[in-house]
């Protein structure tokens, strides 16, 4: 699932390559993953100018804009999302939307169909999120110790919740937590205020590490230019169940948090 590293990179690309240009239009061969039906979304985007593109954890917002004022499309790719452009590529049955930015296709694929496409209020606080706490990478240890010191939850679920804050997911919570030096399991309340500004520490560590890498590619996750992420090479636990800690050798352990999988090393992260 695409967290805030690869969002944060199809951001950057789209900033760097399509801001400037017109949206001249938009081809849409599955309109279920758009929230608006494609005659109000067409309507709204097309003959306007993309004047920016934002991100707020894991949501990628598109500013529109022309002479009759501005629209917003935020988008959310879930599971198997991809925004790219690839030259020479002929869209295949799981591209649901492509984009012409004069000339220039921009394709949406998403093979599981979770992906959402929406028309919002806004381009940075969209009242669609506003369920969604403060971007990761933003949130301040101030704000950071008032939403998770009092938690009674295990943290790994704590980290999970995108209401605390916005960007973390499966493969960066496990491994913010290791370098970290924290127990999936451990309780935010147990924790001393120096181990909560080091898990805030670290998780921003790694993210910027994997944005740097071009995020994590598994499975289907591509870049803007339709490249995989190289961050897997970087992961520590994450998916390395029953192989040995990079740091001390111990055979890494893999338990259930809030119905996930978790890899921890038990040496490194003692639960007590």
């Amino acid at each position: 699932m695409p967290e805030l590293p690869e969002v944060e990179n199809v951001a950057r690309a789209l900033s760097d390559t399509m801001v400037g240009r017109r949206l001249d239009g938009l081809k849409i061969s599955y309109p279920g993953v758009l929230v608006q039906s494609p005659r109000t979304i067409r309507s709204a985007l097309i003959g306007k100018t993309l004047a920016g593109v934002h991100r707020h954890g894991k949501y990628l917002i598109l500013e529109f804009i022309d002479d009759s004022g501005s629209a917003h499309l935020m988008i959310h790719l879930r599971m198997t999302g991809q925004i790219f452009i690839l030259d020479g590529y002929i869209p295949d049955k799981h591209v649901h939307l492509t984009f012409n930015f004069e000339g220039c296709p921009v394709h949406y694929r998403d093979i599981r169909k979770f992906g959402r496409l929406e028309l919002v209020d806004d381009a940075v606080n969209p009242s669609a999120i506003a369920h969604v706490g403060p971007d990761m990478l933003e949130i301040r240890l101030p704000e950071w110790r008032r939403r998770i010191a009092h938690r009674t939850a295990p943290i790994k679920a704590i980290l999970l919740d995108q209401s605390i804050a916005a960007g973390l997911g499966n493969i960066y919570v496990d491994e913010s937590l290791f370098l970290a030096g924290v127990h999936p399991l451990r309780r935010p309340r147990d924790l001393d205020p120096a181990t909560l500004a080091e898990v805030l520490r670290r998780a921003k560590q790694v993210l910027r590490l994997a944005i740097k890498h071009g995020g994590t590619t598994f499975m289907n996750f591509t870049n803007f230019h339709g490249k995989p992420g190289n961050f897997k090479t970087k992961l520590c636990v994450y998916g390395r169940s029953g192989q040995s800690c990079n740091y001390c050798g111990t055979t890494l352990r893999k338990l259930r948090v809030a119905g996930r999988s978790s890899v921890f090393c038990p040496s490194c992260q003692p639960e007590s």
